[in-house]
């Protein structure tokens, strides 16, 4: 009996160290886009310079469908048939209904020179300069925590004078099946 009990013991964590590794290996080879560190103002909370980049948006029902629809996009379901990268984070933003979701184009891509959408709704824009406020949490992403830490980014921007421009939005740095403890995220709006 003891013997079995080692043994499953060593199976699981073998299996969650591979698990690890694996979400390690995956969030470490996908493109994130770049950005200047402005200021650290506490609690996780940044300000941060984007320069332009290209996105691919959809609105959809739900994230599920807005996600099918961008990634099957970059798939090659576009007028060349051309595969694109995925970049990291996904952006996404519940308004109601409707969630709005993008992704944005590695940083050989723009409005110019990438392929025109096949499914409607899917629009290519560019974006330009922006200056944007962050916080970052780690796990799984419910609306206890993205309560939570709505609260502490609009006390950081209050706190310093900051206002925002536009609604806050989430950026996901990885996909949903890697270990929750590296499951890197962030609430983000633009500023002034």
């Amino acid at each position: 009996m003891k013997g079995t009990l080692f043994v499953l013991l060593a199976a699981l964590l073998i299996f969650v160290a591979i698990w690890f590794l694996v979400g390690v290996i995956v969030s470490m080879g996908v493109e994130q886009v770049n950005y200047t560190l402005m200021e650290e103002l506490g609690d996780d909370v940044e300000i941060r310079h984007y320069d332009e980049s290209t996105l691919i948006s959809v609105d959809a029902d739900d994230s599920n469908s807005a996600f099918r629809i961008l990634f099957n996009y970059i798939s090659g379901k576009n007028e060349q048939s051309k595969k694109i990268s995925m970049t990291a984070p996904v952006i996404s933003q519940q308004d109601g209904d409707i969630m709005h979701m993008s992704f944005i184009l590695p940083k050989d891509h723009d409005s110019e020179n990438t392929p025109a959408p096949m499914e409607e709704g899917v629009i290519v824009h560019d974006v330009g300069p922006r200056k944007i406020a962050t916080v970052k949490f780690y796990g799984y992403v419910t609306n206890s925590k993205i309560e939570s830490y709505r609260a502490i980014l609009e006390a950081k921007l209050s706190e310093n004078g900051l206002k925002p421009k536009g609604d806050i939005f989430m950026m996901r740095y990885n996909p949903p099946w890697i270990p929750p403890m590296i499951m890197k995220n962030e609430l983000a709006v633009e500023i002034e």
